[in-house]
């Protein structure tokens, strides 16, 4: 990552931390980030096999639309009940891998502890070919956005690093931006949750996306609401198509 870029120039202190960070792995024994135990110098990112052995990675069958994992490992992917009924305002949504241990613990940690040394294991994470997928047909990649507020609380909008496991789409930081301050979805019920984010969202710049391929980047799809949201302003400023990426999602 270049630090002379993106949001590591707007938040100095994260990029001295990543540079710290990274002079420790140097001079330090490589340990695994979710246990501790010693990582060969070889492994692609800090992870012990045992801990790689437990991340559940979302697969077939799964809902075409929205990416969610159907309960019976049987059969073929296809659209799911909900999406059929109300079809969502994104052509598809999906994730790397299962909200559950040892992810919760990276995502949580990232976004919450600023734990940055979990952003090259979730690059890696989002570098699975059901990914890529939606990565090559992108004309731009738009983070998730924050509220100004939030974004000072936490100093980094964990979206726009995600996003940047992938250099090759151009990134637009502003594509959607956040219209007012929301309270935090956790804890918050499906209908809660998408009347907290209504109209929370809007669209700049409507010829920035217009006649484009949108793919929304998040941490974490729960219900859906944000990215929904999201999605149904990108379509309205006039985006061709708008897909959602995420590193994980919850097991419904």
């Amino acid at each position: 990552m270049n630090p002379g870029t993106g949001e590591f120039s707007k938040n100095p202190g994260i990029w001295l931390k990543h540079i710290g960070l990274s002079l420790l792995e140097f001079f330090l024994p490589r340990l695994c980030l979710f246990c501790d135990a010693a990582v060969g110098e070889d492994a692609a990112v800090a992870v012990c096999p045992k801990c790689q052995g437990r991340i559940e990675w979302v697969v077939s069958p799964l809902c075409t639309c929205c990416g969610r994992r159907f309960k019976s490992q049987e059969g073929e992917d296809r659209v799911c009940g909900d999406c059929q009924a109300e079809p969502p305002p994104f052509t598809r949504a999906r994730a790397a891998v299962v909200y559950e241990e040892p992810i919760t613990k990276a995502i949580t940690g990232f976004k919450f502890g600023r734990r940055l040394a979990y952003l090259p294991v979730m690059h890696s994470w989002l570098q699975q070919p059901r990914c890529l997928e939606l990565v090559e047909e992108a004309d731009l990649i738009a983070p998730v956005p924050l509220h100004p507020k939030r974004l000072k609380h936490r100093g980094f909008n964990q979206a726009i690093l995600l996003a940047q496991a992938f250099p090759e789409v151009p990134l637009a930081r502003e594509a959607v931006v956040r219209l007012r301050h929301t309270a935090p979805q956790v804890g918050l019920k499906p209908k809660e949750r998408q009347a907290n984010v209504k109209d929370a969202f809007g669209v700049p710049d409507p010829a920035l996306v217009k006649g484009k391929n949108v793919l929304l980047i998040d941490d974490l799809f729960t219900t859906g609401a944000t990215v929904k949201e999201c999605a149904r302003v990108l379509r309205k400023a006039g985006a061709r198509r708008v897909e959602v990426l995420t590193v994980a999602r919850v097991k419904h």
